[in-house]
């Protein structure tokens, strides 16, 4: 009895089998999409814990046609083993519910690197899904390196320490994890804060990506960052994170060995004293990365600089960007 129920299900089995390869025989092939994605960078060599500046670009050739729904781009750092260390997902400029048929579209990201215990290459893929995360991803033009996710790039990953060295110094609060990724953190100043780096004696680039509760302030807040008697005023608009991309020349790091950064805001805030909640702290600017590099080491492509070639306004003016 026992081998005549296996006999069964072995030709049950075969025969589904039999049918599956037909059905798979009579197949259509996937219908790409004719979109091209291409990827940037300003460097390939890359620190961890440094800022690189990505330009995507998406070719959209004359056989598109529209995609349904909102899609999100898909970016995928990948290490030697094909795991993923991180990833730049986001929605293109413009979003693809805007695309047209022959035409390109070319913008540019600032990505901060992850601090990781890996060196080594890095490949880099892409691909278009649908945004909520529902749905089927995108078929592209190019490499295909399984599940569509197209290889368009590939870096390499260098030691933290060929970065400049941060030393925080006076004004800052201990590191806070984000609430939405323990991996990341952020870090609260006092209404002044310093941190100092070692004198590259070259033109110095600073960025300085941020946010700070808006509400709490008595009247719109301005940031200062200044080296010595050499300033630039940031005026604050609103709660949102935002980037800043500081030259600080060769003349204005002067000839010491160490330089002094100092993040002054116009005024600070104690939660619990304007009622957003029972932390007493003194607090100022929240600072998500802040990053020093030589100019001549940046690769180009910057994209905005502040440059920080006069002294202090004292009436907060923000000096003209680049």
């Amino acid at each position: 009895m026992r081998f005549m129920r296996y006999g069964r299900s072995a030709g049950v089995a075969a025969l589904f089998v039999a049918v599956a390869l037909t059905a798979c025989g009579r197949r259509q092939p996937v219908e790409v999409a004719d979109i091209t994605p291409s990827f940037e960078i300003n460097r390939t060599r890359v620190p961890l814990g440094s800022a690189v500046e990505v330009t995507y670009t998406w070719t959209v050739g004359a056989g598109f046609q529209p995609l349904e729904g909102e899609h999100r781009a898909l970016v995928h750092f990948l290490d030697s083993h094909e795991v993923m260390l991180f990833e730049d997902d986001h929605v293109p400029e413009p979003p693809p519910s805007e695309w047209q048929a022959g035409q390109t579209y070319t913008y540019r990201r600032t990505k901060f690197i992850p601090i990781y215990p890996y060196v080594g290459d890095v490949e880099v893929r892409t691909g278009l899904y649908p945004a909520g995360g529902r749905g089927e991803r995108v078929p592209l033009e190019g490499e295909d390196a399984g599940l569509r996710e197209y290889v368009v790039g590939r870096i390499e990953l260098l030691p933290q320490t060929e970065n400049i060295f941060l030393v925080y110094k006076d004004g800052w609060h201990n590191p806070e994890a984000l609430p939405d990724n323990p991996s990341l953190e952020r870090t609260w100043t006092k209404r002044e804060a310093v941190v100092s780096f070692k004198n590259p004696g070259q033109d110095a680039i600073v960025y300085l990506e941020a946010d700070t509760n808006f509400k709490a302030f008595q009247s719109p807040p301005v940031l200062t960052v200044s080296v010595g008697e050499t300033a630039v005023a940031i005026p604050i608009e609103n709660s949102e994170v935002f980037l800043r991309k500081i030259r600080l020349g060769k003349d204005v790091l002067g000839s010491e060995e160490w330089v002094d950064l100092k993040l002054s805001m116009s005024e600070s805030f104690v939660p619990k004293e304007v009622g957003l909640n029972q932390d007493d702290r003194e607090l100022g600017l929240l600072a998500y990365h802040l990053y020093v590099g030589e100019e001549s080491e940046l690769g180009g492509a910057l994209g905005e600089v502040i440059d920080a070639g006069a002294p202090a306004d004292p009436e907060g003016e923000e000096p003209a960007a680049e």
